[in-house]
């Protein structure tokens, strides 16, 4: 038990955790949506720029308040409650939102994690805001019970894995970054061939650096590649005149979030507007399916493919507090769609031997989903004059494999669209790429703006990889799925991406 002001916090570690429990990446007090990045750059902006850190909390606070709705728990750093406005700004006052983040923490849907803390308000070691801190002792003192989580409760096996899964882990992907195929690079950056080399390039000078380097940390990575000298990183300043900062910051980003949801073995929650896991060309993304077939797959698509029935909703997150999701998370809708979403997680591969019932249970999270959405746009009531939040949701899946995407929407009428080649390391090997399972609104450009959510399902094998990958396109196209090719990155969607779930931490 972890002591608190106000009572006793049950010490869980990650075999206690409920099965849909994520990090959400945008707590992070380095993330950056990638259109506001690059308006940094380009205007020469810090985060502690006006501009940029209203935009920049409007974005984290969208998908915070999407994490807990989507997701059975969402684990937080505890330095976050003290130091992240988007979280801490919910107890800071009184009324119906302080009352929601109290009833959701004392239920263990936000689940404080310490780094190697063993109390909820002992004295930090990382620079507060002392409204924020003021604030959570307050809060937790209030708070009969709850959880909070830490790699292990024992203090030199929690340093054992910390140092393990989280230093280790960043360090190894820097030393990787000198093998980066470039085709994935060229698609996730949206890059010409000469930069995709140039970029291949100061990977390689990021691998030298990090193989001298007797310590490596994202704050030292960041001070020699990311941003402007003699300046502290914690303020953003990112600098333009070294070379490809930002996509060095976004992969080094993704990988240090990536991190703790590994270790944990649950989910990273990828905002929209941010890399996909995929960019970290990993062998391994999900470990949990043995993986299927493309004929089956194909199979499963086509009957998924006429089930669909679309219905527009006037739904958004336009008005949303945290008193809405907590009253959503309390209705019928919002248990029906998580016991849906867990129903379908449970074995997939399995359910390709008969596809009418995968079809049976995609659609069932897609309707749960509409039902939910529905019912939280009656909680959050009628949107203030002239704002227009239609939602119109379709099912979409995507199959990634390393350097290309292939996405099948499935609206009126259903399409594929075709992104990237695949790569040559792998093009006549055996591979396995990620099928991934989404509702999202039928409007991409709007998608950071949207309700939606999306799941890592499971693998699709290839024996020769770019030949089945290709014949999966042309037996697509022939089973009447219109389709067309581009040559940037699909649009992101805030995404569930499952851990290797072969190591165990607990």
């Amino acid at each position: 038990m972890s002591a608190t002001a106000g009572g006793e916090f049950n010490r869980v570690v990650n075999s206690d955790l409920k099965p849909v429990a994520v990090v959400a990446q945008c707590l992070d007090n380095q993330w950056v949506p990638r259109e506001l990045l690059g308006s940094m750059l380009e205007h020469g902006r810090s985060l502690r720029h006006a501009k940029v850190a209203d935009a920049r909390l409007r974005a984290v606070r969208h998908e915070y308040l999407r994490a807990l709705l989507n997701s059975q728990q969402v684990i937080v750093n505890r330095a976050f409650f003290l130091n992240n406005h988007a979280v801490y700004q919910d107890f800071q006052n009184g009324g119906v939102s302080r009352e929601a983040f109290k009833a959701l923490l004392g239920d263990s849907v936000i689940v404080p994690y310490l780094y190697n803390e063993t109390s909820l308000v002992e004295e930090r070691e990382f620079t507060v805001q002392s409204e924020g801190e003021r604030a959570w002792r307050e809060a937790v003192g209030d708070v009969a019970t709850g959880s909070c989580l830490r790699l292990s409760w024992d203090n030199d096996e929690n340093a054992r894995l910390t140092r393990l899964k989280l230093g280790t882990s960043f360090h190894r992907h820097l030393l990787t970054m000198s093998m980066f195929e470039a085709e994935p690079l060229q698609r996730d950056f949206e890059l010409d061939e000469e930069d995709t080399r140039r970029l291949q390039a100061r990977l390689r000078d990021v691998s030298r650096w990090a193989l001298d380097s007797e310590s490596v940390t994202r704050e030292r990575f960041y001070k020699a590649f990311v941003v402007a000298d003699d300046t502290n990183p914690a303020e953003g300043k990112y600098d333009r005149t070294k070379p490809f900062a930002a996509e060095l910051k976004q992969l080094g980003d993704l990988k240090y979030n990536t991190a703790l949801a590994d270790a944990l073995s649950r989910y990273p929650l990828t905002p929209a507007d941010s890399l996909d896991r995929t960019a970290l060309q990993e062998d391994r993304i999900i470990s949990r399916s043995g993986g299927v077939s493309a004929d089956e797959l194909l199979h499963m698509l086509q009957q998924q493919a006429f089930a669909l029935i679309q219905n527009p909703l006037n739904v958004g997150f336009t008005g949303l507090e945290l008193d809405h999701v907590w009253r959503a998370r309390g209705t019928d809708e919002w248990t029906l769609y998580k016991d849906s979403l867990l129903y379908l997680l449970q074995e997939p591969e399995r359910l390709l031997e008969t596809p009418e019932e995968f079809t049976a249970r995609g659609q069932d999270v897609y309707n749960r989903y509409v039902s939910l959405a529905e019912q939280l746009s009656g909680i959050v009531g009628r949107r203030r004059e002239g704002v227009v939040d239609r939602w119109q949701p379709i099912i979409k899946f995507s199959i990634h494999t390393l350097g290309s995407v292939i996405s099948v929407m499935f609206d009126t009428d259903p399409y594929i669209e075709v992104a990237g080649e695949v790569a040559d390391s792998i093009a006549a090997e055996a591979s396995k790429a990620v099928v991934r399972f989404a509702v999202v609104g039928r409007d991409q450009r709007r998608a950071g703006k949207q309700l939606e959510t999306s799941v890592d399902l499971m693998q699709v094998k290839f024996d020769r990889t770019r030949d089945e990958w290709n014949g999966l396109i042309r037996r697509m196209e022939e089973s009447g799925f219109s389709s067309h090719r581009t040559v940037h990155r699909p649009d992101d969607d805030a995404t569930l991406n499952a851990p290797d779930e072969s190591e165990d931490t607990g």
